[in-house]
Order: C-alpha cells, then sequence, then structure tokens
C-alpha cells in the first residue's frame, strides 16, 4: 500500500507524511513520484511506502519493475539498484541531490562511513553496504505437571537470514528493500541430545522414545508428551450392599387435611428363613506407581471391611443370609434378623410391651401404656399419654400426645453424663484457680485449703453439688459402686468433705482423674437411633440421633437430639417448647404472631435454619443466646469468627 503527498519542497511532502501518519519524517520510506519546476514556484510529489515489515520492506515486484521502466529513459537520473549494486546517474540538466536510505537490518556505508539516515550521493561516492547477521539458535523447553507425572518438551528455532538487496529503478530517492533469499536452521536435535536434556531434569523414567525420534525430525514443535509415569492404582475396598429397605412410605400425603389410611401406609422389611438381606463385594489389590524421576507413588490401601453377623443370619458365600423370620437390619456394621412382635393396639386388653426384638403395633399405643424394645418400634396411628423407649429407631404413623418417646436409652444417658463430666472438670479447674488466689491473697485470715474450697462451693460453685449427685448416680445405675472418682466426690466434695481436703493438690490429682474418664467416655461408639413422627404436643422426645417431625409440627414439647431435629413438611409450625440438638435444627415455621416463646439450642459451632421465625424465638449456642425482636424469614443462625451469634435474615 502507499500514500502521494505533494508540496513546494522534499521536507513539506515529508511534513506531510509525518503528521498524517505519526511517524518520524526520518522513518519514511518513499519514492519521488514527480517533480515540476516553473517560474516562481516548484512542485514535488512523493509516494510514501507503508508495506514494511520488522526485518524487511516488502514491494510488490512488478512495482519495482513500473519503477525501473520510468527510469529507462534517456532523461532518467538518480540511484538504482540492480543485481545488488547500487549505480548512481547524475542529470547533466538538473541541479537536484540525489538521496540513499538504508532499510532496517542493512548498514550502508558511503565513503567508509556508515549512515543511518537519508543521505545525498553522487557518482563520485563510494557507495557499500553490509546486511546485519543475526547466527541461528535453537532451545529446548521441557515442562514438568505438578504431580511429576508427565513431561512435555516445545522446541524454538529462530533460523540465520540471508539477504538480498531487491532491484529498483533510478529515482532521485532511492530506499534500499532487502528480502531473504535464504534460511540456515541449527541443526536439529538428536535422540541423545534429548536425553541428556531430560536427565539434566532429573527425568529418567517413562521416556517415550518413539515420540522423541519424532520430535529430531522437527525445527520446532509445541507441548509434546515425551515421558510418562506408570499411574497408581489403588487397592479397592470391599463394600457392602445392603439388599432390603428398612421401611418404605407406600402411599405420600401431601395434604395435611386428606385423610390418612395408617394401615397401610408403610411397608416394614420383612425377611423369611433363607432370604438374603446383604452381600459382601470383593475388593482388588491395586498397584503402586512411579514418577518421571523414578520415585515410588505407594498406592492407597484398602480401609478394612468391618461389619458383623448378628442373631437370626449367617455368612455363607460372601452372601448374608437370613436364618428366621423376621425384621432384617443393619446399624452399626452388624447384620440381624429380628423377631418381629405384632400387636394391633397396646391397651389394658393387652398389657404393657417389654420385648427383646422389634416392636409392631398396628394401631394406637393408648393412655397410661408403656411399650419396651430391645430394638425398634413401629406405630401405625397414634401415641396418646403413653410412653415408648427402644435401642432402636422409632417410627410413628400419627401424633404424639402428652407422651414419652425415647430411642438409644442407653445412648442418651452416656451422653448426659459425658457432659456433666466436662461441666464437672471446668468448675474443679475455676475451684482450684479461684482458692489459690484467696490463699495467696490471705483474704480469709489464713483458712486451711479444705475450709477455702469448702466456701467456695458453698457461695460460687453451687451447681457442683448437683452435678456431684447425677455423675453419682449414673455410676450406680452402670454397676460402679466402688471407683475411685465416685469415692472421692462422695467422701471430699458433698457436705462437710471438703474439710478433708488437705491441699489444692488433692483437687488437682482428681483433676486427672477426671480427664482419664472423659477420655474413657469419648472412645465409646454412640450408635445413632432416630425418631420420626407426624405431630407432637406437649410431649418429651428424646434421640441418640436425629428427630424427623414429618407432619404438622409440633407445639410446647420438648425434643433433644444428639444429631439433629428436622421439620420437613413445608406446612409444619414448630410452636412453644424448647428443642435442643447436638448439631443442626432446621424449621419452617416456629413460633407464632403472638409472641409464644419457642426455644432453640444447638452447641456453639451448630446452626439453626428457619423459613419463617416470630418474635421472642430465642436461639442458644452453648452458653451464648439471642431473642429474636422482630419477626423475619429465610433465618440462618450461627456463632461468626468473632464469637458472636449471628442472624442472618430478611425482615417479614
Amino acid at each position: 500500500m502507499a500514500l502521494i503527498f505533494s508540496s513546494a519542497s522534499l521536507d513539506q511532502c515529508l511534513q506531510k507524511a509525518s503528521n498524517q501518519l505519526s511517524i518520524s519524517k526520518e522513518s519514511i520510506k518513499y519514492i519521488i513520484k514527480k517533480e515540476e519546476k516553473r517560474f516562481f514556484k516548484r512542485k514535488i510529489e512523493i509516494e510514501v511506502l507503508l508495506d514494511e515489515t520488522e526485518n524487511d520492506i516488502n514491494i510488490d515486484k512488478n512495482e519495482i519493475i513500473e519503477l525501473s521502466k520510468q527510469g529507462t529513459d534517456e532523461e532518467a537520473f538518480g540511484a538504482r539498484v540492480e543485481d545488488g549494486k547500487i549505480i548512481i546517474k547524475d542529470f547533466e540538466k538538473s541541479n537536484d541531490i540525489i538521496t540513499i536510505k538504508s532499510c532496517e537490518g542493512v548498514d550502508l556505508f558511503i565513503n567508509d562511513q556508515k549512515c543511518g539516515n537519508i543521505t545525498p550521493v553522487t557518482v563520485n561516492d563510494k557507495i557499500e553496504y553490509k546486511f546485519e547477521e543475526v547466527d541461528a539458535i535453537r532451545n529446548a523447553n521441557i515442562y514438568i505437571t505438578k504431580d511429576n507425572m508427565e513431561a512435555y518438551i516445545t522446541i524454538k528455532s529462530i533460523p540465520k537470514y540471508e539477504y538480498r538487496l531487491i532491484d529498483q529503478g533510478y529515482c532521485k530517492n532511492l530506499t534500499l528493500i532487502k528480502e531473504v533469499t535464504n534460511e540456515i536452521h541449527v541443526p536439529q536435535y538428536s535422540v541423545s541430545e534429548l536425553k541428556e536434556i531430560l536427565s539434566a531434569k532429573g527425568i529418567k523414567y517413562g521416556i517415550i522414545e518413539e515420540e522423541l525420534r519424532k520430535v529430531c525430525n522437527e525445527n520446532e514443535v509445541n507441548n509434546v508428551l515425551v515421558a510418562k509415569g506408570l499411574p497408581v492404582q489403588n487397592d479397592i475396598s470391599e463394600e457392602i450392599r445392603v439388599l432390603f429397605k428398612e421401611s418404605d412410605e407406600l402411599v405420600k400425603y401431601n395434604d395435611l387435611e386428606e385423610k390418612i389410611d395408617y394401615r397401610n401406609r408403610y411397608l416394614i422389611a420383612h425377611a423369611k428363613a433363607g432370604d438374603i438381606i446383604g452381600e459382601k463385594i470383593p475388593g482388588k489389590i491395586g498397584k503402586d506407581g512411579t514418577d518421571i524421576f523414578g520415585s515410588p507413588i505407594k498406592k492407597e490401601l484398602a480401609s478394612k471391611l468391618t461389619f458383623k453377623i448378628g442373631s437370626g443370619c449367617k455368612l455363607e458365600d460372601d452372601k448374608i443370609i437370613a436364618t428366621i423370620e423376621g425384621k432384617p437390619c443393619f446399624r452399626a456394621g452388624i447384620f440381624s434378623v429380628n423377631k418381629l412382635y405384632k400387636v394391633d393396639d397396646v391397651n389394658l386388653q393387652t398389657g404393657n410391651i417389654n420385648f427383646v426384638g422389634n416392636i409392631e403395633v398396628g394401631g394406637n399405643v393408648c393412655e397410661s401404656m408403656e411399650v419396651i424394645s430391645g430394638n425398634e418400634v413401629f406405630v401405625v396411628k397414634n401415641v396418646d399419654t403413653a410412653k415408648i423407649k427402644a435401642a432402636g429407631q422409632i417410627v410413628i404413623g400419627g401424633n404424639v400426645i402428652k407422651s414419652t418417646i425415647i430411642t438409644g436409652c442407653e445412648n442418651i444417658e452416656r451422653k448426659k453424663y459425658l457432659d456433666n463430666l466436662l461441666k464437672y472438670k471446668k468448675n474443679i479447674i475455676d475451684l482450684i484457680f479461684f482458692g489459690k488466689q484467696i490463699k495467696a491473697s490471705n483474704l480469709l485470715d489464713k483458712k486451711s485449703d479444705g475450709e477455702i474450697i469448702k466456701i467456695l462451693i458453698e457461695n460460687k460453685f453451687k451447681a457442683l453439688s448437683k452435678l456431684s449427685k447425677e455423675i453419682f448416680n449414673y455410676n450406680l445405675s452402670e454397676g460402679f459402686h466402688e471407683f475411685d472418682m465416685t469415692a472421692f466426690i462422695i467422701n471430699k466434695l458433698i457436705g462437710m468433705g471438703p474439710l478433708k481436703i488437705k491441699g489444692f493438690v488433692e483437687l488437682e490429682d482428681f483433676e486427672e482423674t477426671l480427664e482419664h474418664e472423659i477420655e474413657t467416655m469419648e472412645l465409646l461408639e454412640v450408635i445413632p437411633a432416630d425418631i420420626y413422627v407426624q405431630y407432637v404436643q406437649g410431649s418429651t422426645i428424646e434421640s441418640s440421633g436425629s428427630v424427623y417431625v414429618q407432619g404438622k409440627g409440633q407445639y410446647n414439647s420438648n425434643i433433644k437430639s444428639l444429631n439433629n431435629i428436622e421439620f420437613t413438611n413445608e406446612n409444619a409450625v414448630c410452636r412453644g417448647g424448647v428443642l435442643t440438638a447436638g448439631s443442626e435444627i432446621k424449621i419452617k415455621t416456629v413460633g407464632s404472631e403472638a409472641g409464644i416463646i419457642t426455644v432453640l439450642k444447638v452447641p456453639a459451632k451448630g446452626r439453626i435454619t428457619a423459613d419463617v421465625a416470630y418474635n421472642n424465638t430465642v436461639f442458644c449456642f452453648g452458653e451464648k443466646k439471642i431473642v429474636l425482636d422482630v419477626s423475619s424469614k429465610n433465618i440462618e443462625a450461627y456463632v461468626d469468627e468473632f464469637d458472636e451469634i449471628t442472624i442472618d435474615k430478611f425482615i417479614l
């Protein structure tokens, strides 16, 4: 591409071109196309050449031929290039100046002096030029993945270029133009050279010879895989597949006003002798791997499959087979088939029920009746002013009114005992701290350590008395009548006992005893047993697992769970009472417009969520609590990083 500029002088033409193209006059490549001289007037026309690359200026050779033709007439004069030579021809009738300008990559010498800008010349000048030379180079870069399992090579090659000057016809202002005539590359890498490069990076395993040979035939390659480690194959653990559902809801009821057929709502799992209730899926032994540096990668060992065969079933050829008819169960890694006790209603006619296996009540548990199971309890209809206790889960298809429902009794008592031990330990630590401070300050007129401890227990640590009794009673119920910890509590922390303490060191030793008991209790496995109910009113619910309220909700009840409490029905309402969960509480609507007080408790790291919460709802996190003062929606409550209760909400 070229642009034409005309003016009264060459400098003015160049200035116009410089302004329009935003480049310096010295960097403009041009050819004088026309020059006219008249009386008191002169006109010069130049053509500016724009097609210039980094190392050379490319002009259509046809244009150059045309320019040569323009200079073949007898009046042609100026400078031209022919067969690599620069030729100067003066015109006797003109006093115009002939100029030569070099191009990038060409050093121009006139009379042995290097010239960089436009330089005037005559036929008498010695004109020489030299092409700048850059040696050919090559470079190989190795990229290694973060896991050290693969290596990729990239090769860049810059050749050495050979040039010649493009022939041009006569012109007054000659700008040299070069073109590439040849490319000379550095010899390609050999396989041995590439191996040396890989070795320098420490790569010695998994080198792909075939890819190296392909790379050696190319001047440039980009990210070619040349080494690959041996991937590790981890062990595949054995698995247990349970081949039954413990219970399934045959008919779903979404409308709370819809009449429910309790007898046909649920299907309870049932097994006959010889039925396969589970199977063991074999695992697979893996292999260690090796990275490209030759370092071994150890496989992950399969976790040991631990399960037990309980009563009512056997293990045969990796299959768990029922040996009796009953309800299959898989809980805490134990397969069992439990005998099932069925009854239509529990009332005065049937009497209370205490059965080691599962209990299924096809109707209601009536007023003042009691059901105790060594495993699970399933009640199709309602529980009214009654008591149900079970070691396993409890499912109640109807309502629970003024009743007590407890599942995982042993686990609940154990958890309560552990909580009491933790509180007791904190009180003992504080008691030692304050007692030593009082003694050091002589605030009680040199009273003995025992007397100081007794005064503190009676005034500042009154809770120790109640905690002492609860800890002692639990150990009695477990059959531990003579126990170092309980003996110390009875003899030295209750009544006049503190007066027998000779020094605070005794309390410090007792603190270590408490810590040992806490560690022992924490190691005992808690087997979660869940409770499923539809509606609860004025009742007590306690679960070693989670509590799921699947119907209308609850009113003024005391619900405790070691895991979660969750209301699953979109229209469920939680109104009044106290809900205590070991992890999370998930509620749809809590409280009422009248501001009825409802207390929600979780540990400090717990979480409480609600779709709608009315004012006077109390959120408790550990020892901290906050009362919601404005009815809100989309609530999420938790303890933030600053140890403060945060309630994310939108005003209702």
